[in-house]
């Protein structure tokens, strides 16, 4: 017969009274506040991790080290690298500070995520900044934690996905129809924004019902579409060393002969480079919004973020290099998101390089949405679990039939269906970039700062990796740069850009922060005046300690008669 092991089960907040001996398990404890117990921990590295049973009412571990690091890479490598360096070259004046801000970008990129693979390995649960923010900042309760989750929800992830979306509609119009400026179709022609619009109408949808009816094949399409990037970026890479060689008859442009010569003396401006280029590297910490479903997530966070971040930034910058090398100040400021599409014409032709790379380019942005989708499905689950949305236990319940958070993934897809059909026809695409990365990489450099506070308040924390201080710190001196000189109009004194004025993009981007405040009060402060806060994490961490300590030890159990 079968040796009886006796598993002690754990006690909620919720349910755990001092003065009563009887305890009751609900299945629940710390989901609100993102903490992670010794129990937790030695569950999570678990070899029964790897394919093992799970509750019913949570998503299985099912990402191992190559879906992880394609959940990283798939995300950063989108429709950013493609659209985005005609933004930075045309902002930064010149290839040679074009190229440094990449580099910057990148360097900061692995300081984020070095930092979080700390804060991650030590709260290894789903939510990402939600659980760091209120674990780390706990009063008032929850509010930064709130506030993240409203904006990602409300303003970064969406905003990000129409951005995306539209893109995909732009590249593939492209491959049919060639440049705007030289389309013949008279309504194509006409009604070009509102056909990319179309198109990415049905990028977004048909993501939101795979993730919808199946998360295994959401995360086999997810994988597929990120070879695919990573082979078109390594396409472009490879050739751009070609040109560079001299190898070819390629017609080369001057930028790179001319270094930094008309360099931009604007901080504003060289602040949206930068955002342009981070939003481009932006992803590195999308699986910290899945760790839940991370096999051995102390072992392979690591592994799949350094390892993420290393590839995307390698191909970056060599994909940088390759568009430098052909196309010249003119063609960016004309191109724009659709540089390198024009960069495949002159590379490859007509065939091959105005309409195959410019579908596998449509295929990366697309790539990026089911990204997003995945992610975001699961910061709303984790905000509603937590009690930050109305009708919270609803939105959480995943689908009986196909076990998808079905209802999280209709908001995003809503949410992502306004911002891309309600501004007016024309160039929204940066302005759309810089309103959601305001909030995003505000709430980054605070999470961080939340880093060296828990450094300081729980310095016995377990913390299987530490990241070393410098990178943590400049990632934050970053954040104040990005956080001001958005605001400081360009030496030119231009008040108004494309038709909008500078300062809306990054004013929308704090209002929304602003606008959630008065939200957090009417769904958490309110609850908390009348029924009263929850237990912290750590009360509720000894009082799991202290139920264990009573249970009965039964190492080694008399045989069963």
């Amino acid at each position: 017969m079968a040796d009886f092991k006796y598993e002690p089960t754990k006690a909620t907040a919720d349910t755990f009274h001092p003065a009563s001996t009887e305890i009751v398990h609900d299945g629940s404890f710390n989901k609100d506040f993102g903490a992670f117990t010794a129990d937790e921990a030695a569950q999570s590295d678990h070899p029964a991790d790897d394919g093992g049973p799970t509750p019913s009412d949570e998503l299985p571990r099912t990402l191992g080290v190559l879906s992880g690091t394609a959940m990283v890479a798939g995300l950063m490598i989108g429709s950013g690298i493609f659209s985005t360096p005609a933004t930075v070259l045309t902002s930064a004046g010149s290839a040679g500070m074009a190229f440094v801000i990449w580099v910057i970008g990148a360097l900061v990129t692995l300081c984020g995520g070095l930092s979080y693979v700390e804060l991650g390995s030590m709260l290894p649960r789903s939510g990402g900044e939600q659980a760091y923010l209120d674990y780390a900042f706990r009063r008032p309760r929850a509010l930064l934690a709130f506030l993240f989750c409203f904006c990602m929800i409300v303003c970064i992830r969406p905003g990000s996905a129409a951005a995306n979306s539209t893109v995909f509609g732009k590249y593939i119009l492209y491959a049919g129809y060639g440049p705007r400026i030289g389309i013949t179709d008279h309504y194509v022609s006409q009604n070009f924004d509102w056909l990319c619009r179309a198109l990415g109408v049905f990028c977004v949808t048909a993501i939101a019902l795979l993730n919808c009816l199946s998360v295994a094949w959401s995360l086999r399409v997810h994988n597929i579409l990120t070879w695919i990037k990573l082979l078109t970026l390594l396409l472009i890479s490879i050739t751009g060393l070609v040109i560079v060689s001299g190898v070819t008859n390629i017609p080369r442009s001057d930028l790179w002969s001319q270094g930094f010569k008309g360099t931009s003396n604007s901080a504003h401006q060289v602040s949206s480079a930068l955002f342009g280029s981070l939003w481009a590297y932006d992803g590195w910490n999308n699986l910290n919004y899945s760790l839940g479903e991370l096999k051995r997530p102390r072992r392979n966070l690591p592994i799949c973020v350094t390892s993420g971040i290393g590839i995307v930034a390698v191909l970056y910058l060599l994909t940088n290099v390759a568009f430098f090398s052909v196309i010249s100040m003119a063609d960016a400021v004309e191109s724009k998101e659709v540089l390198a599409g024009v960069w495949g014409d002159i590379v490859f032709g007509t065939t091959f390089g105005r309409i195959i790379i410019p579908v596998l380019i449509a295929i990366s942005s697309a790539g990026s949405v089911s990204a997003m989708t995945f992610t975001i499905a699961r910061i709303i689950r984790v905000a509603a679990q937590a009690g930050y949305m109305p009708y919270g236990d609803r939105l959480a319940a995943l689908s009986p039939r196909f076990g998808t958070p079905w209802r999280c993934v209709l908001i995003q897809w809503v949410l992502s269906l306004v911002y891309m059909l309600a501004p007016p026809p024309g160039n929204v695409f940066d302005f759309l970039v810089n309103m959601q990365s305001y909030p995003t990489y505000l709430f980054y450099g605070i999470s961080l700062v939340g880093l060296f506070y828990l450094r300081k308040t729980h310095p016995l924390k377990e913390r299987p990796f530490r990241v070393f201080p410098f990178f943590p710190a400049l990632f934050i001196v970053v954040t104040l740069f990005l956080s001001i000189f958005p605001f400081v109009p360009s030496t030119d004194g231009s008040v108004v850009v494309d038709g909008i004025p500078y300062y809306l993009a990054p004013l929308l981007g704090a209002l929304y922060i602003l606008i959630g405040i008065p939200i957090w009060h009417l769904f958490v402060h309110r609850h908390d005046l009348k029924f009263g806060p929850p237990p912290s994490p750590d009360d509720q961490e000894e009082a799991e300690v202290a139920v264990v300590d009573t249970l009965p030890s039964i190492d080694k159990p008399e045989p069963m008669v």
